[in-house]
């Protein structure tokens, strides 16, 4: 059984830091979409960065899945986590794994509002 903890709480660390690193992404082109006023950012650029955030996204959904990250619940004779309070607390490990939930859909949208937006800055031009 602890092996199985370890495991499932070494997948759901590398999730975390595979989440991470999609937000990074997205800041770093929200940051170059808004600040293309002043320096340019070419419309294929911005729409290549997208393409590669959302297969990033879409890699990231396919791992939490094959983890069963969408799926997991905790009982009183089963526990796992990134945190050790998770096992004291019942129900932690599921509110993690919902914010994570909420943050990857957060970021879709996010990333939806970014090509929204760079296709319609590419329209004016």
């Amino acid at each position: 059984m602890s092996k199985i903890v370890d495991d499932f709480e070494k997948n759901l660390n590398d999730l975390d830091s595979e989440l991470d690193n999609i937000q990074k992404c997205a800041q770093e082109i929200l940051q170059k979409v808004e600040n293309s006023f002043s320096y340019p950012y070419s419309i294929s650029s911005v729409t290549n960065e997208l393409n590669v955030l959302l297969l990033a996204t879409q890699h990231f959904e396919k791992r939490a899945k094959s983890f069963g990250v969408t799926s997991l619940t905790t009982n009183s004779t089963t526990a796992a986590s990134t945190d050790i309070k998770a096992i004291n607390e019942p129900g932690r490990l599921n509110t993690m794994v919902e914010e994570k939930k909420l943050a990857v859909d957060a970021l879709n949208q996010e990333s939806k509002r970014i090509a929204d937006n760079a296709k319609a800055a590419y329209q004016l031009q």
